[in-house]
């Protein structure tokens, strides 16, 4: 796993929820990893990292 592109995830993942509230996105947390994880192959396993991460930020 590669510690830059988690963190990289994690910093996209976050600015995508904070746009969902601001425009109301209709595309969920959830689509958008799947979407992210579809794109970008090689670093899958760093994408649900970084999906972990932030829901476990999230839920507290």
């Amino acid at each position: 796993m590669n510690q830059r592109v988690v963190e990289y995830y994690e910093s996209l993942l976050k600015n995508e929820i904070m746009q969902k509230q601001l425009d109301g996105a209709t595309k969920t947390l959830k689509e958008l990893v799947a979407e992210f994880a579809q794109r970008d192959e090689a670093h899958k396993t760093d994408i649900y990292a970084a999906y972990s991460n932030v829901k476990k930020e999230l839920i507290g």
